[in-house]
């Protein structure tokens, strides 16, 4: 992360860094959100959401920070404008700041300190004080966030034993005969890949997005709300011509065409023409030995048989 921020901080090939106008404030050595997110697309050859979301990590890790959001450390493509923190503020170099507990035997050193950093901050411009104001902000946000907000350099929550001094208590032969049937279970479970079931959830959600009444809007009207019925007559359990969107989700697949009484009894006379209704029957009937229970599975086996 840091070799792509001193990249771009490069004066010749980095980010194009210059004085820039907040109202009636010159800010120095600025640069605005925009500049930053197309030098990422064309220095990584990626897309603009990529590229957003790299400004974000980075930001949220302290490297830049908002000229004039205080409130938030997100990076907008527009002409927001940003700075790149002090290199001594960067995370991989900085301690975790004091806690006032230990800062009791220090306050007289802390109120000349504080003195002398008004006396100074009279003295500056006002583009100076903005820009040190966002700057003492957004190391706090990094270092110190509100509570609730995420923070990318929280430390893990679970103390180590070793750290702690604390050894671990050493293992008998039940506890690795455990171990080894917790694992051979394990060998026996199919696996899958995040990158793999997250597609599978996109999917899923897209092919079953316009059939979601909370997503898109029941036709021709909500009989919850109005006194309508149609909506109910035309998607009853049996009916003469089925609506368009129904037969369109038949073709999903064959567990959406068997599950709707409608579109089974569509599906067996088809069949029945083909001459092929005994398939239809079998599926039906391996279906319900599924959902059988045990004591009920010889006699249904039988029957399927028969």
């Amino acid at each position: 992360m840091e070799s792509l921020v001193r990249e771009m901080q490069d004066p010749e090939n980095g980010v194009p860094v210059r004085q820039q106008k907040m109202f009636l404030t010159s800010i120095p050595y600025a640069f605005m959100g925009y500049d930053l997110i197309e030098w990422l697309m064309d220095h990584l050859s990626i897309e603009e959401s990529e590229a957003l979301n790299i400004a974000n990590q980075l930001c949220f890790h302290g490297y830049f920070f908002p000229v004039n959001d205080t409130k938030s450390l997100v990076v907008k493509d527009d002409s927001s404008l940003y700075r790149f923190q002090t290199p001594y503020y960067w995370p991989w170099q900085h301690k975790a700041p004091d806690n006032v507990e230990n800062l009791k035997g220090k306050w007289e050193f802390i109120s000349m300190q504080a003195e002398e950093q008004v006396r100074l901050a009279k003295e500056r411009k006002k583009g100076d004080k903005i820009v040190g104001d966002s700057q003492e902000r957004a190391y706090w946000r990094v270092h110190r966030p509100p509570p609730g907000q995420f923070t990318p350099l929280e430390p893990c929550p679970v103390p180590l034993r070793d750290r702690q001094g604390i050894k671990p208590k050493k293992k008998n032969v039940e506890d690795y005969q455990r171990e080894v049937d917790y694992l051979q279970k394990s060998l026996g479970r199919t696996r899958m890949k995040m990158s793999q079931a997250c597609e599978s959830l996109v999917t899923y959600s897209e092919t079953f997005a316009e059939f979601d009444f909370f997503l898109h809007p029941v036709l021709p009207s909500n009989p919850w709300v109005t006194e309508d019925l149609t909506f109910w007559q035309l998607n009853s359990a049996i009916v003469d011509i089925p609506t368009e969107k129904r037969v369109k989700r038949w073709a999903i697949s064959i567990e959406e065409l068997v599950s709707d009484p409608t579109g089974l009894g569509e599906f067996t006379t088809f069949l029945e023409k083909e001459y092929s209704h005994e398939n239809i029957r079998f599926w039906l009937a391996v279906t319900k030995l599924k959902r059988s229970a045990q004591s009920q599975v010889a006699g249904r086996v039988n029957e399927i048989y028969e």
